[in-house]
C-alpha cells in the first residue's frame, strides 16, 4: 500500500504542474525544430524487457518526432548485460538503478542515470513444494543472476530480515527471471526470485510464494535510464531527445483515455497476461521523472547489506537530472543528499 500510496503522491505532483503549466512546457508543438533534431540518430537501447512508456515510443510515433531510431536489445544474463555497457557495446540501458549503483560502486565503473521511467516492483520468491518458511530454505540452492544486485538484492534482504544470512545459502548463477524459471520448473533449484509473469507460471507447477518483494522494498527504481558518463555527456542532444520521447510516451499511457491501447501494446509485444499488462502499467512514472529520494533509499539498502563500501557519497554523485529537466522544461527534482545510513566523514 505504501508503494501506492508514493505513486499517486508523485502524479498529483506532475499533475499540479502541469495546472501552473510547467508540465505542458514539452507537449505543446515547437513552431521550429531545434537544430539538433535536424539529425537523424540511430541508438541501440538494451535492457530486460520492453516497458509501457518504450512500447509507447516505439510504436506511437514519438521516437520518431525526435529523429530517433531506436533498436531495442534483449538481455538475459545481468553479468553480459553489465560488462556490454561498461565497455560501450550499448550505450543506453532501461533497467534498475540499483545494477548501476552496484556496478558504479562496487567496479568503479563510470555510469550516469539520467531518468526513471518505471518505480515499483513486481517478483516473487518462490520456493519447490513442501517448503513452507523461509527459514526451511537454509542450505539450499537458489536460481541467480548478478548476485549482489536487483533481484538477488532483493532475495538477500528477504532472507536477512528472517534470519538467514547469504552465507548461509547456495546459488548458482543462471540469468534473468526467464533463465531461472526454466530451472526452478526443471527441479534443478531449491528457489527463486521470479517476476510476476513467471512466478505465475512455477505457481502454477506447485511452486510456493514465500515472500513478495513488494512487501520488503516498496518504491524499487526498478526502470531508470542510464549508461556510461562519458558517453551520455558526449551525446547530450540524443539523450535529450531519448529522454523526452519516453516522458511524452509516459504521459501519452497514462491518460485515461490511452490506457486501454497500452495495455493492448503490453499483452500483445511482451506476451502477457491482462494481469501482468495490468502490473506493469501501474509501475509507469509520470514524464518519466527522476526521483532522487528512491535512489538514495536504494543506496541506503545496498549500505544496510554490505554491498556499498564507505566513504559513501550523495545521491546526486549517481544522476544528472539537467537531461530529464531540459527535455520536459520541467524544474530538476529536489536533492536526495547523502545516504541517511552514511559513514561519518
Amino acid at each position: 500500500m505504501a508503494q501506492s500510496r508514493s505513486m499517486t503522491t508523485r502524479r498529483a505532483l506532475i499533475a499540479g504542474a502541469g495546472a501552473t503549466g510547467l508540465a505542458s512546457a514539452y507537449t505543446q508543438p515547437r513552431a521550429q525544430p531545434a537544430p539538433a533534431l535536424a539529425q537523424n540518430a540511430k541508438l541501440t537501447v538494451t535492457g530486460y524487457f520492453q516497458t509501457p512508456a518504450f512500447l509507447a515510443a516505439r510504436l506511437k510515433g514519438f521516437f520518431a518526432r525526435e529523429n530517433l531510431d531506436v533498436e531495442f536489445h534483449l538481455v538475459r544474463l545481468a553479468p553480459e548485460h553489465n560488462q556490454g555497457l561498461a565497455d560501450g557495446r550499448w550505450p543506453i540501458t532501461l533497467s534498475s538503478a540499483d545494477t548501476m549503483l552496484a556496478r558504479t560502486t562496487q567496479d568503479n565503473v563510470d555510469f550516469l542515470l539520467f531518468m526513471q521511467p518505471e518505480e515499483g516492483i513486481d517478483v516473487q520468491l518462490v520456493a519447490q513444494p513442501g517448503f513452507k518458511s523461509l527459514t526451511e530454505l537454509r542450505g539450499k540452492l537458489f536460481a541467480a543472476d548478478p548476485v549482489d544486485s536487483n533481484y538477488d538484492l532483493v532475495r538477500n534482504k528477504i532472507m536477512l530480515q528472517n534470519g538467514v544470512r547469504e552465507n548461509e545459502y547456495r546459488i548458482d548463477i543462471l540469468g534473468n527471471s526467464s533463465a531461472r524459471a526454466a530451472a526452478f520448473e526443471a527441479g534443478k533449484v531449491d528457489a527463486a526470485m521470479l517476476q510476476g509473469g513467471f512466478s505465475e507460471r512455477a505457481i502454477s507447477k506447485g511452486g510456493v510464494v514465500l515472500a513478495d518483494g513488494a512487501d520488503y522494498i516498496p518504491n524499487w527504481p526498478i526502470v531508470c535510464g542510464w549508461g556510461l558518463r562519458k558517453w551520455i555527456e558526449g551525446n547530450r542532444s540524443v539523450v535529450v531527445r531519448l529522454t523526452r520521447a519516453l516522458a511524452q510516451a509516459s504521459d501519452w499511457a497514462l491518460k485515461p483515455e490511452n490506457r486501454e491501447e497500452t495495455l493492448r501494446l503490453i499483452m500483445s509485444e511482451e506476451n502477457l497476461s491482462r494481469a501482468r499488462a495490468e502490473k506493469n502499467y501501474s509501475f509507469v512514472v509520470p514524464a518519466a521523472r527522476l526521483n532522487p529520494e528512491s535512489v538514495r533509499k536504494n543506496l541506503e539498502m545496498r549500505i544496510e547489506l554490505g554491498y556499498y563500501k564507505a566513504p559513501h557519497r550523495p545521491t546526486e554523485a549517481f544522476y544528472d537530472a539537467s537531461y530529464w529537466a531540459e527535455a520536459t522544461g520541467l524544474p530538476a527534482p529536489a536533492p536526495a543528499g547523502l545516504p541517511r545510513n552514511a559513514a561519518p566523514g
